[in-house]
């Protein structure tokens, strides 16, 4: 019977090197994976079973070479280029390349048809067929973004379809403290014990426990404690940062449908425009300055812009005039008083040329009658007649 099992290993600074890169980046990354490939191959023999071979397949990941930008050594249509390829190994060996990574933000630990094509492509041209396929998938964990989730996988190409496989990560353990185990000896013999018990004070305590581990216990406690207390400050911020980020979100909301109320009352108050609001002072002034003019009192127009008089305002609007508007009233008396004054002058003045033209024409007549005679007088005397101006 044989089993066959796949692992891939990584250390943790390659590993903390990648979310490094990842989170500094705001798009995502690809790049190449070198490392080496180690095959074991146990077999065990059992009561059941004869021959029970395992094979154990182990990638180790040891450095990762980034690409500047995507689509760096493969075309749209996923073709790998070789040349490309070396070109961002540089110094590096191609025969050291076991797979390559991608890193992608807020998506599924699943392989895309186009990330399938590249693999296909570079198993192709690569000497290692174990090709490894890398996804990591970082998300924020808190809306605030203080917490980042990783999640990370690798793929391979095995009987005819890509198989996820487990992913170890060397230096990264549990994180429970665990107790050293003390083993007693299977002969112990009298000159162990004598030497084990002559420098005894040395190493151990009145309780037969190690000091150095003693000693670690308490610095391990101490920092245990000093965390625990930076831990509650964080969750403390953190609450408080959400309590804040609620606050402002209702603050917003409620200055939001102030806003929307404010902007609904304005148009309800705010009157059509098919009814226009009507100046009620200027309507009385004009009414009263002039009350034969209709074409004044009205607010339509024609196309031509002549005024319309069957829409002209005959509203009474009860305004007090002499309080309201007291200048209307000074400047109707003073109208009326000058009204008179003018009209006779101007009558006087135009009267006076006639006048002296009048009496020059008599003047003139009377020379000529006397000396003409009767005959000729009664001529002028009509002529006279005749050119008289007539009022």
């Amino acid at each position: 019977m044989e089993e066959f099992n796949t692992t891939v290993r990584i250390s943790g600074f390659v590993l903390s090197s990648l979310m490094f890169q990842h989170l500094n980046t705001d798009a995502d990354v690809e790049g190449l994976i070198l490392g080496e490939s180690v095959g074991e191959e146990n077999c065990r023999i059992t009561d059941s079973q004869i021959d029970h071979i395992q094979f154990e397949h182990t990638i180790n990941i040891q450095k990762h070479v980034p690409c500047h930008n995507l689509h760096s050594f493969y075309s749209n249509v996923g073709d790998v280029s070789e040349e490309k390829i070396r070109q961002i190994l540089s110094d590096y060996k191609e025969e050291n390349v076991i797979g390559w990574y991608r890193q992608r933000r807020n998506s599924r630990q699943q392989m895309t048809f186009m990330e399938q094509v590249i693999h296909r492509n570079m198993r192709k041209i690569l000497s290692s067929q174990e090709l490894v396929f890398m996804l990591l998938t970082p998300s924020q964990a808190t809306a605030s973004g203080s917490t980042h989730r990783l999640e990370f996988s690798a793929f391979t190409w095995h009987s005819s379809q890509y198989i996820n496989i487990p992913i170890s990560v060397s230096n990264l353990g549990n994180l429970e403290q665990q107790d050293y185990w003390r083993v007693s000896g299977t002969c112990p013999s009298l000159g162990e014990s004598q030497a084990v018990n002559r420098h005894r004070t040395k190493f151990f305590c009145s309780g037969d426990d190690l000091k150095e581990v003693g000693n670690i216990n308490n610095m391990n406690d101490a920092l245990l404690g000093e965390m625990q207390k930076v831990c509650e400050g964080v969750e403390k911020s953190e609450r408080a940062v959400e309590k804040l980020r609620e606050d402002i979100t209702q603050l917003k909301e409620a200055i939001r449908n102030q806003k929307r109320n404010s902007e609904k009352n304005e148009t309800q108050k705010r009157p059509s425009p098919d009814e226009p609001n009507e100046n009620v002072l200027l309507c009385s002034a004009l009414r009263t300055l002039f009350p034969d003019a209709p074409s004044l009192q009205t607010q339509t127009l024609t196309v031509q812009g002549f005024p319309v008089l069957e829409l002209c305002c005959n509203t009474n609007h009860n305004i007090d005039i002499p309080t309201k508007l007291p200048l209307i009233l000074e400047n109707q008396h003073t109208k009326r008083k000058d009204t008179a004054p003018r009209l006779r002058k101007k009558c006087l003045v135009a009267s006076y040329p006639q006048r002296l033209k009048r009496k020059r024409k008599t003047n003139d007549t009377s020379e000529l009658a006397s000396e003409s005679g009767s005959d000729t007088e009664v001529e002028m005397n009509g002529q006279s007649r005749s050119n008289s101006p007539l009022f």
